[in-house]
């Protein structure tokens, strides 16, 4: 009985091995009774930014090196990591802010980014008040902290002692002259850009109702001069992130701030920009909260500018001033960099075939005894106004005036006892540009087109 058994399970365990070898049936769409393939997967979420920020945390309380692994390559590149603690880098937190706003997620040139406004307290360094996350192989990363105004700043160190500071360091004081230029490039590009706006405004015209009546050509030399403006603060923040090593914590700070400055007017900006789009291409307005940025950054920018101008009225070391010049409108701006050298009537640099690239034009059109400098470069006129220490931006084109008009860019009389003016045909030579000052002292561009003997000529202002 029990062989019997035994040779019975072995059968159908035999039965069962054999039907296994046998290849599967065939599954035909039949319509009606064929099942699709059922594929398992798994998506991994990377951890929120507010996780990698807490991770961060725990990691910095412990000083464990591998914190540095939660922050972005750009952002540790601007660090010195080789010989310092994480602690002495990023300071001991105090306790970590969990109760602060997260941004929206926006794109940019890098990739997503996204930022934590908080209130971090450090015991040796300034408050962190924003942590930056950029998302880069699909995990987030930090990508730079926001710091406060130390409130004690002007107790310990005046404004004054900081602007002798940054005299004594040529690669500071040379960069700060070209922060200044690039933030009063963005000045004049808002001037200029939103000159009907800002004319509309005052006279009572709501701002919605200008935005709706704009023709796609007037509305976007708003979207330009914003895309512009946010270039150059790129470049101010960029610059402020890399190249300055083993200075003193009080110029660190200040460079800390003028960063910070560049940040926070880019951000004003974006968010500006992006209600005035959705504004304008869907008839919707949604004022931004920017409150807080606003005031954060006034006075960040007051406490740059009061340094600034002290360094350009006393700065009489350096024996030419370097500009950085911006073109276009698209992230990262085109932009050469020049040394303005007041002992020179004219500077200029060929390519290698012989055609002029840029040209500066030492030309007095004020009446005072520091001439000016006119520059053509990439299309565009500069105008930077003769200081006794160095020069300043006053006055520039958006307009891309085409790279012919370096033959014909040259100074002749104005009119005006002492003072000159630039002149230069149009490449179609259509038009007669005319470049000088008001008897106000305002810079002051016109053109005149170029008619027949009998025809009258018809000035325009620009």
């Amino acid at each position: 009985m029990k062989k019997q058994v035994s040779i019975t399970v072995l059968a159908a365990v035999f039965m069962i091995l054999a039907c296994g070898e046998e290849p599967p049936p065939d599954v035909r769409d039949t319509g009606d009774t064929a099942l699709p393939e059922v594929i398992d997967s798994v998506i991994v979420l990377p951890d929120s930014p507010m996780e990698v920020a807490l991770d961060f945390t725990n990691r910095l309380g412990m000083n464990d090196p591998s914190c540095f692994e939660l922050i972005s390559e750009g952002f540790a590149d601007s660090l010195s990591l080789d010989s310092l603690s994480p602690q002495q880098i990023f300071g001991r937190w105090r306790a970590f802010d969990a109760g602060g706003r997260l941004t929206t997620i926006s794109e940019s040139i890098e990739g997503m980014r996204t930022s934590y406004y908080c209130s971090i307290r450090r015991m040796e360094m300034p408050a962190i008040n924003r942590i930056d996350f950029l998302l880069a192989d699909d995990s987030w990363l930090i990508d730079g902290f926001g710091v406060e105004l130390p409130r004690n700043m002007e107790d310990s160190l005046t404004v004054e002692q900081l602007a002798n500071l940054v005299l004594q360091y040529p690669h500071v004081r040379r960069e700060m002259h070209v922060v200044r230029m690039l933030y009063d490039d963005c000045t004049i590009d808002s001037v200029q850009s939103y000159s009907s706006l800002n004319a509309a405004a005052a006279s009572g015209t709501d701002f919605r109702d200008f935005i709706l009546d704009l023709q796609p050509e007037s509305y976007a030399v708003l979207a330009e001069s914003n895309i512009r403006r946010a270039g150059k603060y790129q470049i101010i923040k960029e610059s402020a992130e890399t190249g300055f090593s083993g200075l003193p914590a009080d110029l660190m700070t200040l460079i800390n701030i003028w960063r910070e400055m560049a940040y926070i007017s880019k951000s004003i900006l974006s968010y500006r920009h992006e209600a005035m789009q959705r504004l304008y291409s869907e008839g919707i307005w949604n004022e931004p909260d920017i409150t807080g940025e606003v005031e954060r950054l006034a006075g960040f920018r007051e406490f740059f500018l009061s340094v600034s101008d002290l360094v350009e009225v006393r700065d009489s070391l350096s024996r030419t001033y370097p500009v950085l010049l911006t073109s276009g409108f698209n992230e990262p701006l085109a932009q050469v960099e020049i040394d303005l050298d007041p002992h020179q009537l004219e500077q200029k640099m060929e390519n290698d075939v012989g055609i002029v690239v840029w040209r500066a034009l030492a030309v007095e059109l004020n009446g005072d005894s520091d001439p000016e400098r006119v520059i053509y470069w990439a299309g565009n006129l500069f105008l930077f106004e003769g200081t006794p220490t160095g020069y300043r931006l006053v006055w520039r084109t958006f307009e891309n005036y085409e790279s012919d008009f370096h033959s014909d860019f040259v100074s002749q009389p104005s009119g005006r006892g002492g003072c000159r003016e630039v002149t230069f045909k149009g490449v179609d030579e259509d038009y007669e540009y005319f470049l000088g000052y008001t008897d106000s002292g305002k810079p002051l561009f016109r053109r005149i087109r170029s008619m027949d003997e009998n025809s009258p000529r018809v000035e325009e202002q620009l």
